[in-house]
């Protein structure tokens, strides 16, 4: 028993050695500003240098994927001397990278650089991170999903796309509250005054909605408070609603668009035949495709004589317009992939920019085809899987990837243990290891130790001369008169 618990009592020890010696290794970290940027933007690069002796010189190399990333003056490697230290045993330098491309992109500093203690040359170990760039297209949404009052009714009842509203009450209610809320959760509402203190009359209250991609959408309320003793509601006589009253207008992301009532022979799309349909009481021409998966509007912002085809999304009640473009004279619409089904998981998701619009598509993580994306497209009446040449502007059907199953949860995984692992340096590695190796020798004691107690509680053993056990303090010498006197 004694030799056993010498033995891990021995483990410990060393283990406890290992730990302070990789504890107080040359190390070099990396921390971010964020893990993921958006195309264009930047992002701050922190080197930590951390010596077990004073230093009084440095010379390394951070290296970045140009690829994905650009600082000015350098070509994927940023060299830094720093020969003027004053013994200090850590120093810290930051840089800042400008996002250029989408996809995974790596940043590391290398394992040759030193530093110097005036005398020897210190070798430090290399870190290295992985930062994801993505092109975000921001949604538009400035809609909101409902709109009410604490008192009294809007007239008309609530729809998004109208933004002007009326309301009357009693000359009792002298304040009232609205409540607005957004159809995208992340868009911004502010009201001109909540609760708003009603004067006798008319009393306008503004709900400014922001969208992500910063388009607004203005939602008007003009709440009449009756004099004191009327008893009916006076006729709606207030501001006139600026809401578009032609059948043919409608509102995007805060702009005023209206619907052309005459197709041009340019709005004409391969594959599709024109025909009429009803859009708020009144008919409109569209175009619909041999199978009727799309109807195409063409709409027209208002001051401008340009024309573009856009779809109705049910839904948020509002167009959005139709990302498509032409290959060899063929016409290829960009759609979902269907819910059912997804990439493989070398693949991820991003967005692209094909012709004038950006479009969600997958990449293949392996950097070396950056240039080629993953699209599902609509073309002749048949959806399928493409692959888009960035490089050479071509597009091809592409049926050698087989499409799985979409996982249930679509939420985006967090870093788990093993990506935290690997983000760690070369001695940070050793030392998280050493640590679990001692925690686990602590572990292994604790449970030898209650094992003991427990036996030793449980009873008197039988003698074992050659146990570890065995103590002469645990034996009664008793003299031969007492034998004597005991055998009597």
């Amino acid at each position: 028993m004694k030799k056993f618990i010498s033995l891990l009592i021995t483990i410990l020890l060393v283990c406890s050695l290992f730990v302070f010696q990789a504890s107080a290794a040359n190390t070099a970290t990396i921390s971010l500003s964020s893990q993921t940027v958006v195309i264009g933007n930047k992002i701050n690069v922190t080197v930590r240098l951390s010596s077990d002796q004073p230093m009084y010189a440095l010379d390394f190399k951070l290296g970045y994927d140009a690829t994905k990333f650009n600082h000015e003056g350098t070509a994927g490697v940023i060299h830094t001397i720093d020969p003027a230290l004053s013994g200090e045993k850590t120093k810290t330098y930051t840089f800042t990278l400008t996002s250029i491309a989408i996809g995974s992109g790596y940043i590391k500093v290398y394992d040759d650089f030193y530093s110097s203690d005036g005398v020897n040359d210190v070798s430090f170990g290399g870190s290295s991170v992985n930062v994801t760039v993505k092109d975000v297209e921001l949604p538009a949404n400035a809609n909101l999903s409902s709109l009410s009052l604490n008192a009294g009714t809007l007239s008309p009842n609530f729809t998004s796309a109208r933004t002007n509203y009326t309301a009357s009450v009693p000359f009792e209610t002298d304040k009232i509250t609205l409540y607005a809320k957004t159809s995208d959760t992340k868009a911004k509402v502010n009201i001109s005054s909540n609760p708003t203190n009603l004067n006798v009359g008319a009393n306008t209250i503004k709900v400014t909605v922001t969208a992500q991609n910063g388009s607004q959408k203005i939602y008007t309320v003009v709440v009449t408070r009756r004099e004191q003793g009327a008893t009916s509601e006076p006729p709606v006589t207030s501001t006139p609603d600026t809401t578009p009253t032609n059948p043919y207008e409608t509102v995007i992301s805060g702009k005023n668009y209206e619907i052309v009532t005459t197709l041009p022979e340019t709005a004409a799309l391969q594959g599709f035949t024109p025909t009429t349909i009803d859009y708020n009481g009144a008919q409109v021409p569209v175009l619909r495709d041999k199978d009727n998966v799309f109807t195409v509007y063409y709409l027209r912002e208002q001051g401008t004589t340009e024309i573009a085809p856009y779809l109705y999304n049910t839904e948020l009640e509002t167009f959005e317009a139709l990302k498509y473009q032409m290959f060899n004279n063929k016409l290829y619409i960009f759609t979902d992939f269907p819910a059912d089904v997804t990439m493989p998981s070398d693949y991820y998701s991003t967005y692209s920019q094909i012709g004038n619009y950006s479009v969600k598509v997958y990449l293949n993580s392996n950097a070396e085809m950056s240039d080629f994306a993953y699209i599902y497209c609509y073309v002749n009446g048949d959806f399928g899987l493409y692959r888009y040449d960035s490089k050479e502007d071509t597009i091809q059907r592409y049926p050698d990837i087989h499409l799985v199953d979409a996982p249930v949860n679509t939420t985006p995984d967090k870093d788990n243990f093993m990506t935290r692992f690997a983000s760690l340096s070369t001695n940070g590695k050793v030392l998280l290891i050493a640590m679990l190796v001692a925690a686990l020798c602590v572990v292994v004691l604790i449970i030898f130790i209650i094992v003991m107690a427990f036996r030793k509680l449980s009873g008197p053993k039988n003698f074992d001369a050659d146990s570890d056990d065995f103590s002469f303090d645990d034996v009664t010498v008793v003299g031969e008169n007492d034998v004597s006197s005991n055998s009597k």
